[in-house]
């Protein structure tokens, strides 16, 4: 077991020393492995994404509940969640940057990001909202070399966004990953494009009847049992998310 530390992974707050290499502007490479987890949630996560009340499709959201639904899983089994690490918040005020973790579980993020400030922000969140800064940052998925430690900069070994179009880069955001990452060559980002999704779907086009049931399929990856089968895990429903006043968290929190 490799030591990562402790004191930046847990619910508090604590200062690190850490180094952002700058190597240039190219984009980090996926290995094949990788490449293959994420285009296979991606692809399916394309084609349905998690539909919202006002129409809008969060793609985003559906491959981190595929990535999350497998993290249960392996942690039932094994104890650790697997390398792919979906929507991590990090404290950019920290050097370098902390993953927001919760305080019962070293490996797991912290689920509701208001309460953590309210606790450990200086001020609680009344301070946080006049502050009108940015200080968290939330990747898509973060890839760890060690799944049984938490992902702290040593550990991380890519950041990893999730670019479905139009989506791109906001302002700042880029800045803020490779901060995350500290090194050019641990960011990447990967989209239906860079998959050929397109491709798959014409490779396999399905029935009218086999549609009917695409939902689940698509957005958690296995069959759906048959009658008097068991149950596949079902994760969690994604908590609201809590909408600043500000409009530093969020989206830009992204």
């Amino acid at each position: 077991m490799s030591d990562y530390g402790t004191s930046n992974a847990v619910g508090g707050m604590s200062t690190g020393e850490g180094q952002t290499t700058r190597v240039g502007l190219s984009r980090g490479q996926l290995s094949p492995q990788d490449h293959a987890v994420l285009c296979d949630a991606i692809c399916r996560c394309s084609r349905v994404g998690v539909a919202t009340t006002d129409g809008k499709i969060l793609r985003q959201a559906c491959v981190s509940q595929r990535l999350k639904a497998k993290n249960l899983v392996a942690k039932g089994l094994t104890g650790a969640p697997t390398q792919y690490l979906p929507e991590v918040t990090y404290d950019m005020r920290q050097s370098p940057p902390a993953p927001v973790m919760s305080s019962a579980d070293s490996l797991t993020p912290h689920s509701w990001l208001p309460a953590w400030i309210q606790k450990y922000f200086p001020g609680g969140m009344d301070s946080y909202k006049q502050a009108k800064k940015t200080y968290f940052r939330r990747p898509d998925v973060v890839i760890v070399n060690d799944p049984s430690q938490p992902p702290i900069q040593s550990n991380i070994k890519q950041v990893v966004e999730m670019k479905f179009p139009p989506d791109d880069f906001s302002k700042g955001q880029r800045e803020a990953y490779l901060d995350i990452a500290g090194d050019d060559r641990k960011l990447a980002a990967i989209g239906p494009e860079d998959c050929r999704c397109g491709d798959a779907d014409r490779q396999s086009q399905p029935s009218t009847s086999a549609q009917k049931q695409p939902s689940l399929e698509d957005m958690f990856g296995d069959k759906l049992p048959s009658s008097g089968g068991i149950m596949p895990l079902m994760p969690p429903i994604p908590p609201y998310r809590y909408r600043f006043p500000d409009s530093n968290y969020g989206n830009d929190a992204r």
